[in-house]
């Protein structure tokens, strides 16, 4: 009996361990599949951050006039060598191609330009530069894209086309292009106040273009080329500026914010030489001037026409800012851009805000740290 007994107490004991450790097995379990169910709903909800690099007017060297006072000592090579660790760093990285892509040929030679008084004709094998120093897309809409005429657009594209760099601005082609990268669909419009471009002038046009590019994209990019140029030309005046030949240059500060409202995430100007202010707008970003980014020859790179700002913007997976920063870069005729340890181009687009956009200014600090003001209430309608 006692035996019997000792071995029932004993079968009783031992099933109560086992289930006792069964149920902290179970309990080791429910809470590891707890944690990482945790786990796994805080990264889904964790936003994504996007970089959005963007420049001004870029004009590499140019062919014309013939006698290569134009052309840079190195054959354009090094031009982007101190820009490549900061676009490195980007997710979408775009400029404004100033001039044609076109070598020259007895055609080309006899080709006389019919818009302006200056041809800007880099040689094609300089789209390597682009791709080389990072760039994702091009903007080739502007006042110098009908330089050498059809045989410039002609010439300008199809390179593009062939070092697989997409581009937007000609308007047969259509508004805006798509790119694909990382998940993410970009939007790139491209406008100016030239011929065979949607024209700024043209609001319901250029509506539809930005409103039929957000349907399609995640994040829409706008690119417009407008506005008066030369130093006495670097406030936003707030209505359609006229150039000295009597040329119009659009409405910039309209044209942006109808952007804004039709769409785009971000919002990014050149045309006149020198950087203009900035403001947020509906929770998205507008630069009204990055003036001019690698233009080494044929341009006045004296300041305050050599500041070359380039803008790194962050937004949000649905395209609200959420911060940024200037690098203030300079130039120096026959180089590229040179890092300014004064950051001059960050401290003149402040104070150009605090002047024209005192009360949608962003913050920028005097490194170029870009802000929401402390009382922005993330609605500046």
């Amino acid at each position: 009996m006692r035996k019997s007994a000792f071995f029932i107490w004993c079968l009783a004991v031992g099933c109560f361990v086992v289930a006792c450790s069964q149920k902290v097995d179970q309990r080791k379990v429910d809470t590891q599949t707890t944690v990482a169910e945790d786990t796994t709903a805080t990264l889904s909800q964790e936003p994504r951050l996007l970089r959005i690099m963007m420049m001004g007017d870029i004009m590499m060297g140019s062919q014309c006039p013939w006698d290569g006072r134009f052309m840079t000592k190195d054959d354009g090579k090094s031009l982007f060598d101190s820009v490549k660790p900061i676009i490195a760093q980007g997710d979408f990285i775009v400029g404004n191609l100033e001039g044609v892509l076109l070598d020259r040929t007895p055609q080309s030679e006899k080709q006389l330009n019919t818009f302006s008084a200056v041809n800007f004709m880099m040689p094609q094998r300089y789209v390597h530069h682009l791709v080389d120093a990072g760039f994702t897309a091009m903007a080739i809409t502007n006042n110098h894209a009908n330089d050498f005429c059809q045989m410039g657009i002609d010439s300008t594209t199809s390179t593009l086309r062939r070092a697989n760099m997409p581009y937007s601005g000609v308007k047969r082609e259509g508004g805006y292009t798509l790119i694909n990268k990382d998940g993410i669909t970009y939007a790139l419009c491209a406008f100016s106040t030239s011929p065979g471009a949607y024209h700024l002038d043209d609001f319901d046009a250029a509506r539809k273009v930005i409103m039929g590019a957000d349907t399609l994209a995640d994040i829409v990019v706008v690119s417009f080329h407008g506005g008066c140029e030369g130093t006495s030309a670097r406030r936003v005046p707030k209505c359609k500026e006229v150039f000295n030949n009597g040329f119009s240059r659009g409405d910039v500060y309209k044209f942006a914010r109808m952007s804004v409202d039709a769409g785009a995430d971000v919002v990014f100007g050149h045309s006149p030489h020198v950087v203009r202010a900035m403001e947020i707008y509906n929770d998205r970003i507008i630069a009204y001037s990055l003036g001019n980014f690698c233009t080494p020859t044929g341009m006045n790179n004296s300041l305050p026409l050599g500041y070359a700002p380039l803008l790194d913007v962050t937004v949000d997976s649905i395209g609200k800012f959420v911060e940024g920063r200037i690098h203030s870069f300079i130039q120096r005729n026959g180089q590229g851009p040179i890092l300014d340890a004064n950051h001059g181009a960050a401290r003149e687009i402040d104070r150009l805000s605090r002047l024209d956009f005192p009360d949608t200014r962003l913050i920028i600090d005097s490194i170029g740290n870009i802000t929401r003001p402390i009382s922005d209430s993330h609605d500046n309608r």
